[in-house]
């Protein structure tokens, strides 16, 4: 797996993600909040409990979410989503970012070793909502 891999796959599922906003061409108060698992049939909660024993996307052998330095994790929200931080000290440590412009969201659970894997995503988001609705449709 090349370091490329794992943005690749980040930047497929940002662009299923905005698929599905682009109808709606900006985010509204009225649009319900929908979240998906980094990964498919396993929770953000079972995958937040197994967080720190990841490796880093570019040395992963299987499946996984996506791992990357902290910088490199801001960059490609900030970049591919127009996201920002919301909630730095949200549900059981993680941070909640989000884009008002484009109704994306994403959970990051930060690790002690200044990287963080993404561990739930989805559209719906808004400034004028609780930041709880968010870790609510996550499951956390």
């Amino acid at each position: 797996m090349t370091r490329a891999d794992p943005i690749i796959r980040l930047g497929f599922a940002g662009a299923v993600a905005l698929l599905s906003v682009t109808p709606a061409l900006s985010a509204s108060p009225a649009q319900p909040v929908q979240g998906w698992s980094a990964m498919q049939g396993i929770a953000p909660a079972t995958l937040l409990e197994k967080i720190h024993t990841l490796p880093v996307s570019e040395l992963a052998i299987d499946d996984q979410p996506y791992c990357a330095s902290d910088a490199e994790i801001a960059a490609t929200l900030r970049h591919d989503f127009d996201e920002h931080p919301v909630e730095t000290a949200g549900a059981q440590g993680t941070e909640l970012w989000g884009s008002d412009q484009l109704g994306t969201w994403t959970l990051v659970a930060p690790r002690a070793d200044e990287t963080s894997c993404i561990i739930a995503s989805g559209i719906g988001f808004s400034d004028d909502r609780s930041t709880q609705a968010y870790y609510t449709v996550a499951g956390l």
